[in-house]
């Protein structure tokens, strides 16, 4: 080889390498820059019972504790929220008429806790450090932290900032880690939950309801929904004489009924309020909040085309409470 050819071939090479250093760094890069998938889970534990500071055949208390969770490959929680729609209804005062529907964590120090406390903390305070706690853990270590029977926080870290009975928040979120699915959130993105309580236009002098929606939303960094979960759950408290006479104890969300919702004879596409709303949710994805809000039309259902398609359910309490959680 003359000594010219060896001086090109060498620097071709030279040339080679450093653009293969190049495009294997720029990948490196990228790859580094990608965040990794996370589970997106939901899970709600509702309940019809007795108001312990009020027990009177006129009165109830409706629970719905509710838990979403943002999990990692190992299953180990990255983010968690934690809410309680707790609505304590009363026939004997306007009829079972509740003002004042916020949930516990919306009513902050109007809750009135901290003072009967010995932190000296409120609900959403203690919530707080629960959630904080929780962060990195999986279903199995949050059990071990609260004891199974009495529902008291038992490991020392968590007792520092939380003493509240916590039996429902484990319930809630350890139920939500087995729920969790590969949705369309990354481990980067931001969790929010929503929920949303209203007396229902069917109650009567036979018939007292309270409706609640649950709307759970990861968000990227331009505020863009990845992944999306909504549910709703019905607590029907019948009234004889005056008095109620509901089924005491736990019942199913609309999702956790499926095919016992019994919608699917009665909708123009004949679709059941699972598969609606999982249309729904799949349709949220990409969007923002000012996007879902304008899926309403004045008939209160879809407006949107592709949204129509697989959903024809009355939506404004659900795209209200997802666009909520999306501005949380």
């Amino acid at each position: 080889m003359t000594k010219m050819k060896k001086i090109l071939a060498l620097g071709l090479a030279g040339v080679l390498a450093v653009g293969f250093a190049a495009c294997s760094n720029g990948a490196k890069e990228e790859g580094k820059n990608d965040a990794a998938s996370a589970k997106t889970g939901f899970a709600v534990i509702n309940a019809i019972k007795d108001d312990e500071y009020n027990k009177s055949a006129t009165a109830l208390e409706l629970n719905s504790v509710a838990a979403a969770v943002l999990v990692d490959a190992d299953g180990k929680i990255i983010d968690v929220k934690i809410d309680e729609a707790q609505t304590k209804t009363d026939l004997t005062k306007d009829n079972g008429d509740v003002a004042d529907l916020r949930t516990k964590l919306a009513k902050q120090g109007d809750y009135g806790m901290k003072n009967a406390s010995p932190i000296q903390k409120e609900w959403f305070e203690q919530v707080a450090a629960f959630e904080a706690w929780a962060k990195g853990k999986t279903a199995d270590e949050i059990k071990a932290g609260v004891d199974a029977t009495t529902g008291s926080p038992t490991d020392a870290d968590l007792k520092a900032g939380c003493t509240i009975y916590a039996g429902g928040f484990v319930n809630a979120v350890t139920k939500a880690i087995a729920a969790a699915t590969e949705c369309g959130a990354k481990t980067t993105d931001t969790l929010k939950l929503s929920l949303a309580t209203s007396k229902s236009y069917q109650s009567n002098e036979t018939l007292l309801e309270y409706d609640t929606d649950y709307a759970v939303v990861t968000l990227d960094a331009e505020g863009k929904i990845t992944s999306c979960i909504i549910d709703a759950s019905q607590a029907k408290c019948p009234i004889e004489n005056g008095e109620f006479n509901a089924v005491k104890g736990e019942f199913k969300s609309k999702k956790e009924l499926k095919d016992d919702y019994a919608m699917r004879a009665a909708s123009p596409i004949q679709k059941e309020w699972f598969e609606q709303a999982a249309h729904f949710e799949s349709w949220a994805i990409g969007k923002t909040a000012e996007e879902v809000k304008a899926c309403v039309g004045e008939d209160m259902k879809p407006a949107d085309a592709d949204l129509k398609a697989g959903c024809t359910i009355t939506i404004v309490s659900i795209a209200n409470n997802v666009a909520n959680a999306a501005t949380l």
